[in-house]
């Protein structure tokens, strides 16, 4: 996982950006979900994998007596050898007794399926689960990936259940009684894992897109599909639609109501610096929360802005608040100073490579007599 995923992840473990998330993509900002009604619950789901390793040529320990001789060799296939009688080309009879090829290493391996974010929600007596992928590059494969992720979670929960029907089974063997009306789980409710009367949480997935290309990748499972556009079976496809929120594709998140606006309209404005200081101009941004303060350095690749945050650091009651316009504007400044020092530096370079004096190259160029000693140091080194 890159630090970008890495990021919003551990942003969106913070209840209240993760339910305006998800109040924003869905209910256009109502606060249908309230973050006093979520539990944190990610967690990795384990799946079975059968992965068998054959070589690519299986060969077959082969005993030939021939005559009085015995001799051992090798022949390739993939078939059982039974005991045989055959003869070679002057007629000799050869006898192939039973072998087998060697067997491929047969190896059960599990591979672990990791949520980047997965919470519950209780509304009422009715149990929900939340999730959110995170993607900072384009996935072609994304409705199978996210199929697969919300696949393991129904599965997770066939578990759960299957585990209560067998402990209840194994009440009905104990007492013999399977025809009775008032046994606890019947037969086809044993097989199928689940009671008649259970019901499965469903799953809500919001994939993130936080990467600055266009999404040209597929949003359902359809898109991933190659039908022949003549099959009239094609309207039988149950198609599974990918519910994606590009951030490079959306202005003002006005749908947003916590750090999630300004830290989006920061990501859409990374690679444009007038953007950039035009929306720092926006009171929002003096006022903004560490978790928030530190997204926006990490995603906008501002390095510089997350070293010193605390230096903007100020107090609003109980609460810390960070002033980011404030930190961009400084940042600006001595960005420009830096600039101005670099083109200073040229100029005096330039003259000492003529054989201008030191004060005239004081006077000329506006500056002390040091700083004209420190840059004709730096020549002599070179």
């Amino acid at each position: 996982m890159g630090k970008y995923d890495t990021c919003m992840q551990e942003y969106l473990q913070n209840k209240q950006y993760f339910a305006d998330l998800f109040n924003g993509c869905f209910f256009h900002g109502r606060p249908v979900i309230c973050a006093s009604e979520l539990t944190e619950a990610s967690e990795g789901y384990v799946v079975d994998q059968d992965n068998t390793i054959t070589s690519e040529k299986p060969l077959a320990a082969v005993k030939v007596k021939k005559g009085g001789d015995e001799d051992c060799f090798q022949c390739s296939g993939d078939r059982t050898l039974d005991q045989a009688t055959v003869s070679d080309a002057a007629g000799t009879e050869i006898q192939i007794e039973k072998s087998r090829p060697r067997p491929g290493r047969r190896r059960d391996t599990k591979a672990k399926l990791m949520r980047d974010v997965k919470m519950q929600l209780r509304s009422g007596t009715v149990l929900q689960v939340l999730a959110v992928e995170n993607q900072s590059y384009i996935n072609y494969g994304m409705p199978v990936r996210i199929m697969r992720y919300d696949a393991a979670e129904y599965n997770r929960q066939m578990k759960e259940r299957r585990q209560r029907v067998s402990a209840l089974w194994k009440q009905v063997e104990s007492s013999g009684q399977y025809d009775t009306l008032a046994i606890p789980v019947t037969y086809a409710e044993y097989m199928s894992g689940i009671l008649k009367t259970d019901r499965l949480h469903p799953v809500y997935t919001i994939c993130l897109y936080s990467g600055t290309e266009t999404w040209d990748g597929p949003r359902t499972l359809s898109d991933m599909m190659e039908f022949d556009p003549e099959e009239s079976v094609r309207s039988l496809f149950k198609d599974y639609p990918l519910t994606l929120f590009c951030i490079n594709e959306q202005e003002g998140f006005e749908e947003f109501r916590s750090g999630l606006r300004q830290l989006f309209c920061a990501m859409n404005c990374r690679k444009d610096k007038e953007r950039m200081a035009e929306l720092m101009k926006n009171e929002a941004y003096a006022h903004l929360s560490k978790e928030t303060w530190e997204a926006i350095a990490v995603m906008t690749d501002n390095a510089a802005m997350l070293q010193k945050k605390d230096k903007y650091k100020t107090e609003n009651g109980e609460e810390e608040e960070y002033n980011m316009c404030q930190a961009l504007e400084e940042l600006m400044e001595d960005n420009r100073n830096e600039g101005n020092l670099e083109k200073t530096k040229t100029v005096v370079k330039n003259m000492l490579y003529r054989g201008y004096e030191i004060e005239d190259i004081c006077a000329i160029a506006g500056c002390e007599a040091p700083f004209v000693e420190e840059v004709k140091k730096e020549l002599l080194l070179q």
